[in-house]
């Protein structure tokens, strides 16, 4: 079945993006022939063309949409897919708005929910109206989590009746050896060690989690709170961390392709986003038997099991966040209890396999063409 992947951007490091870099490595084996459709120039692109999977680029920006959605359709007629099979909002528009076909054979997965804060009153409206217009173009939605799938059929973006839950998967990760991430910070392996992953943007709330910060450190003046990650916020938040005392006590680090030695090394995962769609550096945790503290907003409960995987706090609530990493700081047992749950939850509910098999599932429906049986 010949299937055309369509993705709005060109790095493999977004949640969406990664999503589509699974696909591309695992759904040739189970009998799609693939293409991919997204802006040139970036690693998505590399590993498809690594992969011998043909590339199309394709102007799939946030401007002016008519080079874009005309390029689209050019490659939609010359592919004639079974399925296009588009991710994210933007790549959504562009691909139901190419396809003449698209609703019998566009798939909409759903990477997070997030047109209700999209900027000034005007914008959302106009985002919103987009999508509610274009939902009957649509064969076929995915979401990530059960949060998604509720939100978007209260905002009118998609039709229950035709929308599939289908959680982000991962493979559980190999070991690798300890101490080169508490070398890497010049931290001994007694000194409690947090980490969070994320860009430095308004969701994630890294404001919030400082804060709450500054409060462990007056309990554990040696502990030391990981920031990884980047973006336009970077500097703010160096800036709150000295002007909140903790500057020596949080780390700012730079993004990096492999985690594995910073989650090995770590003894808590914390998130304190605002909302999400359903993260994976809350599965990367869970599967490193990282016990996760994190806000109980969009899918990210319907990863961390409360109380048995780690702790749900609310957002934008730094002395609960702080009351829970210092409760977990001093909880070694109980932590290693969590994680080990959290690592079997991974196993069983968030296996990429899994993942993979569901959504080739969702291609045969919408080609028409009866069920595959489960290789699992």
């Amino acid at each position: 079945m010949r299937v055309l992947l369509v993705a709005a951007a060109t790095s493999t490091t977004g949640g969406g993006e990664r999503h589509v870099a699974d696909l591309l490595r695992q759904l040739p084996a189970h009998g799609f022939e693939l293409s991919l459709a997204c802006p040139p120039d970036g690693d998505l692109t590399e590993l498809a063309e690594s992969l011998e999977i043909p590339v199309h680029p394709s102007p799939l920006s946030s401007a002016w949409p008519v080079a874009g959605r005309r390029e689209l359709r050019h490659v939609i007629e010359r592919l004639r897919p079974a399925v296009v099979h588009a991710h994210g909002s933007r790549a959504a528009f562009y691909a139901r708005l190419a396809d003449p076909s698209a609703a019998r054979r566009c798939v909409y997965t759903v990477h997070g929910i997030h047109v209700d804060r999209a900027g000034s009153a005007l914008r959302r409206r106009v985002f919103l109206g987009a999508e509610r217009a274009l939902s009957g173009r649509t064969a076929r939605f995915v979401c990530v989590c059960a949060s998604d799938c509720e939100k978007g059929a209260a905002l009118g973006m998609l039709d229950p009746e035709r929308a599939t839950v289908i959680y982000s998967g991962i493979e559980l990760p190999e070991p690798v050896e300890p101490g080169a991430f508490r070398e890497e910070l010049g931290l001994s392996a007694d000194t409690p060690l947090v980490l969070s992953v994320g860009r430095f943007s308004e969701p994630k709330d890294q404001r919030t989690l400082i804060e709450a910060w500054s409060r462990v450190a007056v309990r554990y003046p040696s502990a030391t709170l990981a920031l990884i990650g980047g973006g336009e916020l970077e500097k703010q938040l160096r800036s709150f961390a000295e002007e909140r005392g903790v500057r020596h006590s949080v780390r700012f680090v730079p993004p990096r392709p492999d985690l594995r030695p910073a989650y090995t090394d770590a003894d808590l995962f914390a998130l304190s986003s605002l909302w999400e769609g359903l993260p994976y550096v809350v599965l990367e945790a869970m599967a490193h038997e990282l016990p996760v503290i994190a806000t109980a907003v969009d899918g990210i409960p319907e990863a961390v099991a409360d109380r048995r995987t780690g702790l749900l706090v609310p957002p934008a609530d730094p002395r609960t966040l702080a009351e829970a990493i210092i409760w977990a700081i001093g909880e070694r047992e109980i932590r290693g209890k969590l994680g080990a749950a959290a690592r079997r939850r991974v196993a069983e509910e968030f296996a990429l396999a899994g993942m993979v098999e569901r959504v080739a599932a969702v291609y045969r429906e919408v080609a028409g063409e009866p069920a595959a049986r489960s290789t699992s």
